[in-house]
Formats: structure tokens, sequence, C-alpha cells
């Protein structure tokens, strides 16, 4: 019996191991309220989640890296053992990457100036006749590239989140694809109330999944990402997971 259990813990310690000698490259962007810098610390749902992942498997010394969207998500397609974070799910990215599980909800929305009584849209094609802001590479920008809208025409494409929204109060874009809880942060952001300024006009509803994820690069090893993913569903089962999402859960 002994030998079985020394057998079992030197297995549990050699798979702790295995994972800390990957090399594991953990890269995000700037993207409130998922990541966002509080005091100079990197907090936000998303990264409070894979923080407390990374606690639970004993790799609080790995660092989390900050990169513009485009090259954050370049990385994580061609460098093996990176983690990307959060990360939407769709058709086009199913087979890029190993998906660990989601980490924070997502609803979207196509969202107009309060102001705008003239747009009133019924189905995603109506949508057409409007300028929409999206970020480069986002999965709303593929989702509404897939469905028919293109870039130069339909669709004002930019760097960031922060920068359509600003485009969409100086009238510059119609309308905004946007997850709520990132709209209305946000707005408030800008010293804004969320009810006065901006409202929904379109449910995107088979856009809105479960949530953002956290992905690994297709080359990572099965065993690092089970490892992820034993460590995540754990939280999840403990309430770890739900509390840091009502902390931020932010009111209209």
């Amino acid at each position: 019996m002994k030998s079985i259990m020394s057998c079992f813990f030197c297995f549990l310690i050699w798979m702790q191991v295995s994972i800390a000698n990957e090399h594991i490259k953990i890269i995000t962007e700037y993207f409130p309220p998922y990541s966002i810098y509080i005091d100079g610390q990197l907090e936000g749902i998303s990264t409070e989640i894979v923080k407390t992942v990374l606690n639970d498997l004993k790799l609080n010394g790995l660092r989390i890296s900050v990169y513009p969207w485009v090259r954050a998500y370049n990385i994580a397609l061609t460098e093996k053992n990176t983690l990307i974070f959060p990360l939407g799910r769709n058709k086009r990215r199913e087979k890029l990457f190993k998906w660990v599980g989601v980490i924070s909800p997502a609803q979207f929305y196509l969202f107009s100036l309060h102001n705008r009584d003239d747009i009133l849209i019924s189905s995603l094609n109506e949508a057409k006749q409007y300028t929409l802001g999206t970020v480069m590479n986002d999965v709303r920008e593929q989702y509404l590239i897939d469905k028919g809208f293109k870039i130069g025409s339909e669709i004002s494409t930019s760097l960031n989140h922060d920068q359509n929204l600003f485009k969409l109060l100086k009238g510059r874009i119609d309308l905004w694809p946007m997850n709520e809880l990132a709209a209305y942060y946000l707005v408030k952001k800008r010293k804004l109330l969320p009810k006065y300024t901006i409202k929904k006009v379109f449910h995107l509803a088979d856009l809105s999944t479960e949530g953002y994820y956290m992905a690994f690069n297709k080359d990572t090893d099965n065993n690092t990402v089970s490892k992820f993913k034993e460590s995540l569903n754990k939280i999840k089962r403990e309430g770890i997971y739900k509390n840091i999402i009502n902390s931020y859960l932010i009111d209209e």
C-alpha cells in the first residue's frame, strides 16, 4: 500500500513539474472589465479567474503579459504553450486552439446612441444599412464578415473597444457590436450614465454563447490543457468562480 501511495504522490508531483517545465506564456489584452489595471495591478473578471487557476496549480510565478488584441491573437496562434484570454469561441476558431473553458459571461448586442430613434432593426441583415464599429480580428468582426458585412463599407475597424465607443459618441459609426458588461463599463469609465448614453437595438443571439474562454495554442501538450481544465472546473464547483463574477457585475 505504501508503495502504491508513494507512486501516486510521485505521479502528482511529476504532473505539476511537467506543467511548470512547459514555460507557459500567458497573454491578454486591455479589455475592461475583463482585464484592467487597478492601482497599477492587472485585475478584472477574466484575470482574477486565471490567477485563481494559476494559484490552484501552484503556478503563481507565471507572468501575464498585456498586448494589443491583434498581436495577442497572432502570438496565441503561432507560439506553443501560449494561453490567451478572454477569447470568444466560434466555428472559425474551433480548431485553432485547445479550449480550457468559460471564464466570464458574454451576451452580445448591437448598441446605438440612446437618442438614435431612427435605428430600428428586426434582423441582422437590416444592420447593413448602417456603419458598425469593430476591433480587428475580434470575434464580433469575424462573425459579421461571415454574415456578409464588408470592412470599409458596413464595418469600420479599430484597434480597441474604447476607440469604437469614441466613434459612436462622435457619430462616426452607427452601431457598436459589444457585450453588455464591457459596454456599460466603458461608458461609465467616461463618467457617463449608460442608460442615457447607449441602448440595445438588436441581440446577437447566435454570437452570444456561454461566455469568453481561456484557450491554449493548438500545439500545447494535452496534459497541460487537461490540468488547467480540472483546476477551472474545481473553482467553479467550489463557488469561487461565481463569487468573482458577481463582484464585477455592473448595473445599467
